[in-house]
């Protein structure tokens, strides 16, 4: 009889070890430093965006443009060019904030076997090298993509900081003739619904963290899945 309770007992506390640790990740996501890095990705994402969605489009919309004098196709150089490196500053944000392998395009890798010969071979070479890698395109993919992922997050978190900071404050000032809480059919106008309403709030807090980390970590995925194809996969 003994035995028999002994193996239920380690029974329930192997069931109830996957629960807590759950639980304690849940709970202790504000306590996590790559939480605060994970936000920090998803903030910067929406000036990134910005700044390459003007760079990128303004270069491509005047080299285009001026294409039939010889002024347009070293601006479209330019800017193919440059998004390699804005490719290599997003590879270089998901490794170091989301420690996500992410490889910078093929035309600015350190390891790049090619790199030797177009050196010696000259600015030509270098040039075609850079038009046929498939990741100076998936690259110019990437950071056009950045600026809808940019807004996406900054409306996200601005959206979940509000409601959880709403909420938590509501015992505060749900007294104050000019503040009015209601949600549906429902007004709060007493301690304890303030109260409750905080501690969804409170709630509210950790589930957005989950959220927005989530997001952080798409982001950083997208972002390696983009800029890890090379020559030789896209050949085969």
């Amino acid at each position: 009889m003994t035995s028999t309770s002994t193996s239920t007992q380690d029974a329930q506390d192997t069931k109830k070890g996957p629960e807590r640790g759950v639980l304690r990740r849940f709970v202790g996501a504000p306590l996590r430093a790559d939480t605060y890095a994970k936000l920090l990705y998803v903030l910067l994402a929406f000036p990134l965006g910005i700044a390459y969605f003007t760079i990128v489009v303004t270069g491509l919309s005047f080299g285009i443009g001026a294409s039939v004098t010889l002024l347009g196709l070293p601006v479209l150089v330019l800017t193919i060019a440059g998004v390699t490196v804005l490719g290599t500053v997003e590879a270089r944000l998901a490794s170091g904030l989301l420690d996500i392998d992410a490889s910078p395009p093929e035309a600015v890798r350190a390891d790049n076997p090619d790199g030797i010969r177009r050196v010696e071979n000259g600015i030509w070479e270098t040039l075609r090298d850079l038009f046929t890698a498939p990741t100076t395109w998936t690259a110019l993919v990437l950071v056009l993509l950045k600026f809808a992922y940019g807004l996406l997050g900054f409306v996200t978190f601005v959206t979940l900081a509000a409601l959880t900071g709403a909420f938590i404050g509501a015992p505060l000032v749900y007294s104050d003739p000019g503040v009015s809480y209601t949600i549906g059919a429902f007004a709060i106008d007493s301690l304890p619904e303030a109260l409750g309403l905080a501690v969804a709030g409170v709630m509210l807090g950790f589930v957005s963290l989950h959220l927005l980390c989530g997001l952080a970590t798409a982001g950083g995925k997208m972002t390696a899945a983009l800029l890890e194809l090379d020559r030789s996969e896209a050949t085969e």
